[in-house]
Formats: structure tokens, sequence, C-alpha cells
């Protein structure tokens, strides 16, 4: 069972990556993609990443990263190694990609609902238990 933490996620950023990978593509993308992670994992204010497949799309996948800021981002997309896979997707793996990059507007667990709306701290509060 997974139990989520607030940790020093309290400053975040969020790295959304949509892909379509090309059927003959995907074995190659995912070898690619875990060849970079040792150097994913070394970028100073990487936090962690985690890899979805759609329900709908074979081809379709999510990769969230978490960063503890922008420029952690930054450092990433140019690190050489990683530029270099880009433009190797791009030429010969991805039919199609959107990345997204989101600032955390709020973030509240199960353990510690703090940041909870206060609409739903009153819901909650006046259900029987």
């Amino acid at each position: 069972q997974t139990v989520f933490r607030k940790s020093k996620e309290d400053a975040m950023i969020l790295v959304l990556f949509e892909v379509i990978v090309k059927k003959e593509g995907m074995a190659d993308y995912l070898s690619l993609a875990a060849s970079l992670k040792d150097a994913l994992q070394q970028v100073e204010g990487f936090i962690r990443a985690e890899r979805f497949s759609s329900l709908t799309n074979a081809q379709k996948l999510l990769s969230l990263s978490f960063g503890e800021n922008e420029e952690a981002v930054g450092k990433w997309r140019n690190l050489m190694e990683h530029r270099l896979s880009q433009k190797q997707c791009r030429e010969r793996l991805f039919d199609s990609y959107s990345i997204t990059i989101v600032s955390k507007v709020r973030q509240y667990i199960d353990v510690n609902p703090t940041e909870s709306p206060q609409d739903s701290v009153d819901f909650f509060s006046t259900l029987p238990d």
C-alpha cells in the first residue's frame, strides 16, 4: 500500500510529458528512458518521476516528473544526454508529444489535510464516523 507524506515538495514544479510513441519505437523509447534514469536522479532539485500508460491508447504514455523549482527542470532539460535523446525521439520514435509545466497550487493528503479547501473540511467534519 502506498502512503503519501508531505516532504520537501512544498515548493514544486510538475512536468507532464504526454507522448504517443510509434508502434515500432516503444521498446527503443522505454530503453532510452531507462538509460537516462540515473542522470535524472543526479539533477539537483529533482524529486521523483513516474510513468503511466493510457487505458485507451497503447502507444500513449504520461511521464510525471516533480522538481523543486524551475531551475531544476531547466538543468534536466539542458543535460546533454537528455538533449541527444530528445533529438532521437523526435526524429524516429515519437508520433507526437506535449509538455506541460505546472506550479503546485495546493497539496493535501489524508493524514495531514492542512491545505484542504474549507468546503471539504466542512463537509467531511459533518459526516458520522
